[in-house]
């Protein structure tokens, strides 16, 4: 995606914020978000199966494999897909796993062979069953792996929608080190609509359906009220993540950040731009337990059988415990702590 005029450039002395010790502990503080606490029983079998087959297939480094096992990475995919049985909780925390590990690499900066990298995963993931070279990168390699064992199981809009998304968000890593090279910083609106792709929620919720071995019937998908739906947890979920990892980012020079774009745009102090994203984040909330019960009204109205009607309520469901289960990760993983914090 080229330069638009919805980015700004940094520059001067403003650009930057200093540090503040007291940040994170602020910013993490009051993030509240309704639901109960779940975590995948098959966490303990899974994740040293998970983080052994990450080492044997190159994705993890012995120092990257340590980094994952601090911050517990493969964790995330149980707090978040509470319900998966075992061998599909096996594949999403090897999705998990590359995430962090494409996450991560972009944050480490450009290099001649990033932006080559990310073109590769994206036609590992659209290849329409191409071979990917066993000469590929370990990122590329296990996602032309994981990817015909997950979309298998997915009918063809369902499928085609999951590579769609899982493209986009690959796109939005291109997009981060162009704005870091640049120093801009994006308009509020502009960052949500970003932000919703960035925060990878497009792809992991189709990752729901999967999760639950329950296809969502087109109809509710496409349906405004499930967009709703989609779109408020895609914000609550990217901004928990926004406060969770400003510190982070204030080091790193970082501005895809709500809290920075705030800063920036609306003249706030650190401080002000911490409290003014708990607010918007608290109206996300709210806007999400308004979109389920329109997503409710939505499917009683439609012409659904029990099992459709089932589908809807497990997404549902699955949507809140991807919201909770963010936070409780976010809350107990090493990923956010600032550097000496």
């Amino acid at each position: 995606m080229g330069k638009t005029s919805a980015f700004v450039r940094i520059d001067g002395p403003g650009g930057r914020a200093a540090h503040s010790g007291v940040t994170r502990g602020r910013a993490a503080g009051p993030v509240l978000v309704p639901g109960p606490s779940r975590l995948n029983p098959g966490l303990g079998e899974v994740e040293p199966h998970v983080m052994a087959w990450a080492r044997r297939a190159g994705l993890l480094s012995p120092l990257t494999s340590g980094q994952a096992g601090r911050e517990r990475q493969v964790a995330m995919a149980a707090h978040v897909w509470p319900w998966a049985a075992p061998a599909r909780l096996t594949e999403l925390a090897r999705l998990t796993l590359w995430m962090f590990a494409v996450d991560d690499g972009s944050d480490a900066g450009p290099s001649p062979s990033t932006g080559v990298e990310l073109e590769a995963m994206a036609g590992a993931v659209g290849g329409c069953g191409r071979a990917v070279p066993a000469s590929a990168p370990p990122a590329v390699r296990v996602l032309g792996d994981i990817m015909p064992r997950v979309t298998g199981a997915m009918g063809a809009a369902w499928g085609d929608r999951f590579r769609r998304h899982l493209i986009a968000w690959i796109r939005t890593n291109q997009d981060m080190i162009r704005i870091r090279a640049d120093h801009e910083v994006p308009t509020p609106e502009a960052y949500v609509s970003w932000r919703r792709v960035s925060g990878a929620t497009g792809w992991c919720f189709d990752l729901i359906e999967y999760a639950q071995e329950s296809e969502l019937p087109a109809a509710i998908w496409f349906s405004p009220a499930c967009r709703a739906l989609r779109e408020a947890a895609a914000d609550v979920i990217g901004w928990t993540n926004d406060l969770f990892s400003v510190e982070k980012e204030l080091l790193s020079g970082e501005t895809t950040n709500l809290v920075l774009v705030l800063r920036h745009h609306h003249g706030l102090t650190l401080e002000e731009a911490i409290d003014e994203t708990r607010l918007w984040h608290a109206r996300r909330v709210a806007a999400l337990r308004t979109a389920t019960r329109d997503l409710y009204a939505t499917a009683l109205a439609t012409d659904l059988t029990p099992a459709q009607l089932a589908a809807v309520s497990q997404y549902a469901d699955g949507i809140h415990a991807w919201a909770r289960g963010f936070l409780d990760f976010s809350l107990a993983s090493a990923r956010y702590h600032a550097p000496g914090g």
